[in-house]
């Protein structure tokens, strides 16, 4: 079941700049559309206050098709909540040509939101880049207060042989994953045509400074009441990816200077799915990142009611790391 809404502001008044490509958007679509009409009609903005009412009429399609927007529009998830049936639980189900399977079922995905709902939106807007192809920017929110924070619970298993939609081989099954108080702060996602000669695709720059309560796999999974055994566990907790220098956004892709792609290709062995982030395209250093995970934990169940045991490995740090180049295929039953 699909619960939520989606709402958006499609006018904005603030032009984009280099540090932030933000806009602020109008507060009503009525507003907008009447400064779209004064646009369109010159003669109306010289009208007297009597007449100003008179003057505001629908744009014609002709008109509407000569309106230009630089900001694009902004929009956000309000009590955003994707929850599965007991009865009929929401399953993605990935099957190879080999006739495997890997399964994610029992999926519940949601995610709170600031006080204000529409204080700090998604922002999504086409840019021009001067000899270059376009680029679509989908700027994230920056959640400085991380009050948008997102809750993840699925099951997983694979099967090693699946007929007519049926497991006929072994199946194991892993366990329950769950991640918990998930934020993302600023960074976005911002793709565009390849710019590498004869290669197709799509390029893409990525980043966000991730924080996350903790992220836990249940081996014993939930009941049929969707009740987690946590008998069984492996817990990390306060996970924190940032930019190692500023703390911010880190950037793993940068769409200008270090590009993603993601395309399908073929080689003498077959077809393949390929991503891949290039080297860097100028002499800028590559982004590095940060990463703390501040306690690592495994809880084993007691056997005959004895009391389970538990493994502390305390947390655990990276303060430098970076991805100059990766290169990923994706292969078929091979």
């Amino acid at each position: 079941m699909l619960q939520g809404a989606i709402r958006s502001k499609p006018f904005a008044i603030a032009p984009p700049c280099a540090g932030a490509r933000r806009a602020v958007a109008l507060t009503s679509l009525f507003s907008g559309f009447a400064a779209l009409a004064l646009l369109a009609h010159p003669a109306a903005q010289a009208a007297t206050p009597e007449s100003a009412t008179a003057s505001m009429q629908p744009l014609q399609d002709d008109e509407l098709s000569k309106v230009r927007g630089a900001d694009g529009i902004a929009f956000n998830l309000n009590n955003f909540s994707l929850t599965s049936s007991l009865t009929n639980p929401l399953s993605l189900t990935y099957l190879s040509p080999g006739g495997s399977s890997l399964k994610l079922s029992g999926l519940d995905l949601s995610r709170s939101d600031d006080p204000d709902q529409f204080a700090d939106p998604y922002q999504l807007s086409l840019l021009s880049r001067p000899g270059l192809a376009d680029e679509i920017a989908l700027d994230f929110p920056l959640n400085a207060a991380g009050n948008q924070k997102w809750q993840l619970t699925a099951d997983f298993s694979n099967c090693s042989a699946v007929t007519a939609g049926s497991c006929s081989g072994t199946n194991f099954f892993g366990g329950t994953l769950q991640v918990q108080d998930l934020t993302m702060k600023g960074g976005g996602l911002y793709v565009a045509p390849s710019a590498i000669p004869d290669t197709q695709g799509i390029a893409f720059g990525l980043g966000t400074q991730l924080d996350i309560g903790s992220l836990s796999v249940y081996s014993r999974g939930r009941d049929a009441s969707g009740i987690i055994d946590t008998s069984d566990k492996l817990v990390l907790q306060g996970i924190h990816l940032a930019d190692a220098t500023t703390g911010g956004a880190w950037m793993l892709a940068d769409l200008d200077r270090h590009p993603g792609l993601i395309n399908a290709a073929t080689d003498a062995t077959g077809s393949y799915l390929h991503l891949q982030v290039g080297w860097p395209t100028t002499s800028d250093p590559v982004a590095a990142a940060s990463l703390r995970i501040d306690n690592i934990s495994f809880t084993t169940a007691g056997l005959n009611g004895a009391a389970p045991t538990v493994t502390n490995l305390g947390s655990a740090s990276i303060a430098s790391m970076q991805i100059n180049y990766l290169d990923i295929k994706f292969r078929t039953g091979q």
